[in-house]
């Protein structure tokens, strides 16, 4: 396609949870034309299903001015209880965030609502998706409103990011293989007497789990799980049980009580073969759900979203190469896997019965704790710091692999302010006018040029999620600039002579995108 002066397409989400929230802000902030419909009728939720928010993920909602209104409402931890008593430590984490932040997924889903809105995301509730067809040209999406009627929407593509039940991935025809990790899981929001010395409060034993968090109200979500009592999730929740679960895993239950809400589920481990089907996309529950050891789930979900947003908006705005909207589903599938892997092996130590399994699980406590290098790989795989994407071979040590928010000199003066602009960044090692102009000029409108802040030999091209897309510490200036030259022809398309868009902050509303062209 060749550039023009506004998108040739619009974007349809199917759901209005974390993932979908972030992604419709994206698209908006780039100019995409971009609607939300979300089944639920209410605007606003105190659901709350997820706690943490790791260090990549507030790195990628500082990227987007997202980060310092989430910890406001938030409580800063510096270590994560994994394994039995141990204590994972998240303090030596690279970068501005070196914690878990404790928050109820309904912030969450506030701050990235609020962006999206501001942006120009258009987002409807009560807007049930019942069926989909796709074409060469596009989507057509089926919609019931709350009112019983029905309506048929039109996009150029389309994101299921509906969960686990996803009614996209069922119109896509598409698997969802895996099993149960763990059945008849109790859910409960109640008071206590006695509040936990710990922010997170988490044990097991050898016939039972437990967790407790805060809502930061006074109230509390506790889950546990029973591993005498494996009732079906129709079964409601009897308070006693309850206690006496929490009693087991903890030592205490900490004087329970006034629950205002209970229910029972079970927690899957399923990833769905594809990621991406023509037109259509899957991201968050919808393409995978793992078990809720170590908090990655919502997590996982919005790193899907950030990994997709910017590649749909380069096809919409007609510069993208043409394998970039397939390197979603090779990029993001292998972390989906790798977290499913994880979190399980996580939840079968916590609940190990028999007699080598808890050894082992001693033995890996011990680890995490005393073993420097191992701590250090735990804390980057929960963190996901450490998470990567697949390099070609002979690359530089740093291509794929998360850009650190490193100075610029002038302002912005970090990287990751710069990112919020939703365009790749040229971070180069010293002043080369050669190279600034070729960012500036032939690649307008899609690449930064910035100046490292200290003493580097390494200049690097950083993609609008935070990874580095290339990387070269050649010196000699005619190397160089043809290295760039070739890199940026790579990730960002052919040269223009003009901006194939201007890049708009946030608060600016985004032109109305025409429908694609075939």
């Amino acid at each position: 396609m060749a550039p023009t002066g506004r998108p040739t397409g619009n974007v349809l989400i199917v759901g209005a949870g974390p993932t979908g929230l972030l992604l419709a802000g994206d698209l908006a902030a780039a100019g995409i034309g971009c609607t939300v419909l979300e089944r639920r009728a209410e605007e606003t939720s105190n659901l709350t299903r997820a706690f943490a928010v790791h260090a990549r993920t507030l790195e990628t909602l500082d990227a987007r001015g997202a980060a310092d209104p989430l910890i406001a409402a938030g409580t800063r931890v510096g270590s994560l209880r994994l394994l039995g008593a141990t204590a994972l430590d998240l303090s030596r984490l690279p970068g501005r965030f070196p914690f878990v932040l404790v928050v109820p997924q309904y912030e969450t889903e506030r701050v990235l609502k609020e962006r999206a809105l501001a942006a120009g995301a258009e987002i409807v509730h009560g807007a049930e998706v019942t069926a989909l067809r796709q074409d060469a040209a596009g989507v057509d999406v089926d919609v019931r409103t709350a009112g019983g009627g029905t309506a048929t929407r039109r996009a150029s593509y389309v994101v299921g990011a509906d969960g686990v039940r996803s009614t996209v991935r069922r119109e896509l025809g598409l698997p969802f293989p895996g099993r149960a990790a763990v059945r008849s899981v109790m859910l409960a929001d109640v008071r206590l007497d006695e509040a936990p010395a710990a922010t997170l409060t988490v044990g097991a034993a050898a016939d039972a789990f437990a967790f407790v968090a805060p809502f930061g109200d006074g109230w509390y979500r506790v889950i546990a799980w029973n591993r005498r009592h494996q009732a079906p999730d129709s079964e409601p929740v009897d308070m006693a049980e309850l206690r006496e679960t929490v009693r087991r895993a903890l030592g205490t239950d900490h004087g329970m009580r006034d629950p205002r809400w209970t229910s029972r589920f079970h927690s899957d481990e399923r990833q769905v073969p594809r990621y991406r089907v023509g037109r259509v996309f899957l991201a968050g529950d919808a393409a995978h759900v793992h078990s809720p050891a170590g908090g990655q789930g919502m997590n996982t979900g919005i790193q899907d979203a950030a990994n997709l947003g910017w590649k749909i908006a380069a096809e919409l705005w007609g510069w993208a190469p043409s394998w970039l909207l397939d390197s979603y589903h090779e990029e993001r599938y292998p972390v989906g896997r790798q977290v499913l892997r994880g979190s399980g092996a996580l939840l079968r130590f916590a609940l190990a019965e028999p007699y080598w399994l808890r050894a082992a699980r001693g033995a890996a406590a011990w680890a995490a704790t005393h073993v420097r290098p191992v701590a250090r790989r735990m804390a980057g795989a929960v963190s996901g710091i450490d998470t990567a994407y697949p390099a070609p071979r002979g690359a530089h040590r740093l291509t794929g692999r998360r850009a650190p928010d490193v100075p610029l000199a002038g302002s912005p003066s970090r990287l990751y302010e710069l990112l919020g602009e939703g365009m790749f960044v040229l971070v180069v090692a010293a002043n080369d006018p050669a190279v600034t102009y070729l960012a500036t000029k032939r690649w307008a409108g899609r690449v930064h040029c910035a100046l490292a802040g200290g003493a580097t030999r390494t200049t690097a091209l950083v993609r609008p999620d935070g990874y580095i897309a290339w990387a070269t510490d050649e010196t000699a200036p005619d190397r160089r600039a043809a290295e760039i030259r070739d890199a940026l022809g790579h990730w960002c398309g052919p040269p223009a002579d003009r901006a194939v868009h201007e890049p708009r902050r946030i608060g600016s509303l985004p032109g109305d995108g025409d429908q694609r062209r075939s």
